[in-house]
């Protein structure tokens, strides 16, 4: 995975643009929302009401 690619080192390689870093700041936030949203619905349809 590229993000993994970047974390790995001290931050040598890690993009140079403002825009390219908020880019992956956004990626990563609406992925784990994504993901929290997910496991809410998943454990709402398995709770009984």
């Amino acid at each position: 995975m590229a993000i993994t690619d970047i974390v790995a080192g001290n931050g040598d390689d890690a993009p140079r643009h403002a825009g390219v870093r908020i880019v992956w700041f956004i990626a990563i936030w609406s992925a784990s929302t994504a993901v929290f949203f997910g496991a809410a619905s998943l454990l709402h349809l398995i709770v009984p009401h």
